[in-house]
């Protein structure tokens, strides 16, 4: 399956890497995207998807990360994680839209300008809710997972 046929939400721009130009996308993660657009009944704006390594590293991106085209620890065919622009947003639209993510098997990473999206679960990883250092959102992982 190509980009333009599991996506047909988000352009080519949106997805490849800013460094190289490079769309390569885990299935599991292409698959499931546009469903999560759909379900959310309103445009999602990514601000960074696929990334090579050179990329990732310039923009201090974990060696590990699921952003990566080629992991070198994961097993994964491609990118699996997105970051959604999110920094406009009401507090309450953030939480709902964190909530129907996390509920459709997604993991996020809250960040006050976006969340972070991806499919770690498709590798055997734990669906997980993180924050990154200086969030200062009005909610926490308790609040998306219902715990």
């Amino acid at each position: 399956m190509t980009w333009t046929e599991a996506l047909p939400y988000f352009p080519k721009s949106e997805l490849a890497c800013k460094h190289c130009g490079e769309v390569k996308l885990d299935l599991s993660f292409a698959s499931r995207l546009p469903a999560l657009r759909q379900e959310w009944g309103a445009p999602l704006s990514p601000t960074s998807v696929c990334r090579c390594s050179h990329h990732n590293e310039a923009v201090g991106g974990h060696p590990r990360s699921l952003h990566l085209t080629e992991n070198p620890v994961h097993p994964t065919d491609g990118c699996m994680a997105a970051d959604i622009a999110w920094g406009h947003w009401p507090e309450d639209r953030k939480l709902q839209f964190a909530q129907l993510a996390w509920k459709l098997g997604w993991s996020l990473g809250l960040n006050d300008s976006f969340i972070h999206i991806d499919r770690r679960t498709s590798i055997g990883l734990p669906q997980h809710v993180f924050t990154y250092a200086g969030y200062t959102g009005s909610f926490d992982a308790a609040h998306v997972t219902g715990d």
